[in-house]
This record gives C-alpha cells, structure tokens and sequence, in this order.
C-alpha cells in the first residue's frame, strides 16, 4: 500500500502570509491523506481566510490554546496518516514536494523521517539563499552535526507516538529536541537531494524576534545538557563540525547552493518553482467549524 501523509499547519494571527502557504498545501492536495489546520484564535481576519479553504481542509478549527507546540502535538493527535509532517502559517511546500516524498517513502520502507533541501525567503516571497543540506544522522549529531530543516522534515507517526510526541513546555527548540530524541532512538533517516519546502524569515518570526531571543537562548542551553552527545562543546564536535563543511565544499554542495541563490535571488518563489494552482476539493473536507471550540469534521 502506499504511504500516506498527514499535514498539520498551526495558525495565529498571521493572515498575511497563511493564504500561500494554505495553496502551497492545497495544490497537492491529492498527494495527502489529511490536513489539519488549527488556528489559536486569531483576531486579523485568518479564519474566514480558513473558511474560505474548508472544502480542501479535512478539520480545522479557531480556539486558545497554549501555543505553537500545543496546536501541532493536538492536530497530530487527529492524524491517521502513516507519515506526519507540519508546515507553519508563514513557510510554504514547493510545487511537487509531496509526490517525491511519498515515492522515496514507499520506495524506502525502512525509513523512519526524510529531509530535503530548502530555500529561505522573505515576507514577499523572494527568495533569499538556497541551501543544499544533506541527510541526518545519529552519528552526525554526535559529531556535532545537525541541521534538520524542520520544512523539509517528514517522519513516522507510529514514532511521533513512541517517543510521546512534543514537549508542550518548549515554545523555540520543539523540533530540535524531536529531532534529537528521534535520532537517539534509533530511527532510520533518509534525504531527498531536491529542494521541498521555503523558510519564511520576516521581523515576527521566532528565529529573528529579538522578543524571543532569551527564549531561545534558555531553551537552547537545556537542550544542550539533556542531549550532552549532542551539545557538548568538545574537541571531538570542533572537528566534526569542520569535517562537515569539508564534505560539503568537496561534494560540490556548497558551490551549487551558491550558485542556485546567485541565479534566484530576489525573485519570487512561485517564479522559480511555479505556481501553486488549486485541486478539485478534497472528498470529507471540512464544511463547517466554530471560533470557540469544536470544529467540525465531514465524512
């Protein structure tokens, strides 16, 4: 049978930005078993933008929560798919991402999360740099060595489950301290060397924020003791860090990235990877929902 994907987007206030990344999602819709969007009760007009998406949308719903990690790990939580992934209100998949997701997934049973390349762009949508990272590792990580792009990253809901999913009290690191538990376990990484997925960077986002910069910074410094294989400033990670760059000039990646951002700079995504062009809505799609709890699920 072949795989399928679950896709969960968690919404606040973001209006701006959440329309293209709903039809970055919506044009493949065909390539995905559910998606889920949960908006945190947004106040600038993002719900009756989600609305107006509902008969491509499998649930949704617009209620407080308790914040990003909170709406992901509840819509996960809806999730039957076999693969999960989720794609913030701000950041978009590129055209055809899905489809070469699920081919590397049926063709590799045995993995257990993929990643890809990614582009970062700004609040129009131009892209900004090109970034041709590859695969990941448990060993990598020892090394010192990650660099999961959680916009590329697709991973096994029965894992997800096993390892008891977010940690709800992290509001920065979330994924980082996934990626990291996912790796200690065991699992089985792969890597699509194709570019899936664009990283919005723009003044509110946590990742730029000044307002967030303490947060991370705590965050970032108990991740590093948790996970000493990983965190410890150590000879041994000085040395994997400046192998990695190593492979990367030597394999070529760095040079190509260069060149793929010199070639896209300042032009829009949709220019470079093509239009995200609606499907036909998906059968059982949301037809209705409430901004005070519930929602409301079809078929």
């Amino acid at each position: 049978m072949p795989v399928t994907l679950s896709i969960v987007t968690p919404s606040y206030n973001q209006r701006d930005f959440l329309e293209e990344t709903l039809r970055s999602v919506i044009s493949q819709r065909d390539q995905i078993h559910e998606y889920i969007v949960l908006d945190g009760g947004s106040t600038d007009g993002s719900v009756d933008l989600i609305r107006s998406y509902a008969p491509w949308i499998s649930y949704w719903h617009s209620e407080p929560d308790k914040g990003q990690s909170d709406a992901i790990d509840r819509g996960f939580k809806r999730c039957t798919g076999d693969y999960l992934f989720w794609l913030n209100s701000d950041d978009l998949l590129l055209p055809g991402a899905l489809k070469r997701v699920r081919h590397a997934l049926d063709r590799n049973p045995h993995w257990d999360a993929l990643t890809g390349y990614h582009v970062s762009i700004d609040q129009q949508s131009r892209i900004q740099h090109a970034y041709r990272i590859p695969g990941e590792s448990r060993r990598l990580a020892a090394a010192g060595v990650l660099h999961v792009c959680q916009q590329t990253c697709f991973f096994r809901r029965s894992l997800y489950e096993k390892l008891g999913g977010l940690d709800l009290s992290l509001h920065c690191v979330m994924d980082t301290d996934l990626w990291l538990r996912m790796l200690d376990s065991g699992s089985k990484w792969g890597h699509i060397p194709e570019y899936l997925a664009a990283f919005r960077k723009h003044a509110d986002a946590k990742g730029v924020s000044q307002t967030w910069a303490q947060r991370y910074h705590q965050e970032g410094q108990n991740l590093s003791e948790k996970f000493a294989f990983f965190g410890a400033p150590s000879v041994k990670h000085r040395i994997g860090r400046l192998l990695y760059r190593a492979s990367q000039i030597a394999g070529g990646r760095y040079a190509l990235a260069a060149l793929d951002t010199a070639r896209w700079r300042g032009r829009k995504v949709q220019e470079v990877f093509g239009p995200f062009e609606a499907r036909e809505p998906a059968p059982g799609g949301a037809s209705a929902t409430s901004t005070t709890g519930g929602g409301a699920r079809v078929g």
